[in-house]
């Protein structure tokens, strides 16, 4: 493990020390980890909301499930009613929407 014994310091405003620790806490590292991550790499931190992501998740599932039913359906040699086929492009649609919202949030 690495001794890291150089101390750097600075001053903040209460704001400024509020706002860091926030942004640390989201993140789940410690304040000196966050700063040393945003400082010292080209990585970017970023917090990804667990809400988004479980809509997203959701509708992963709900196309997953209909995939299903159409191979079942495809493979007994029946047609495949056009409204399943438009079902699964919808989901693609609230899927790349829910993306797209969440990068402008970045």
């Amino acid at each position: 493990m690495l001794k890291r014994r150089i101390k750097a310091e600075t001053r903040l405003t209460t704001n400024e020390y509020l706002q860091l620790k926030r942004a640390a806490r989201r993140t789940g590292l410690s304040m000196a980890a966050y700063i040393r991550k945003c400082c010292l790499t080209d990585e970017r931190v970023v917090v990804i909301d667990r809400k988004v992501i479980g809509s997203i998740y959701a509708e992963l599932n709900k196309i997953g499930s209909n995939v299903n039913q159409i191979a079942h359906i495809a493979n007994s040699d029946k047609k495949i009613p056009a409204h399943s086929i438009r079902r699964i492009e919808q989901y693609f649609d609230e899927i790349k929407r829910l993306y797209d919202e969440k990068l402008r949030q970045l």
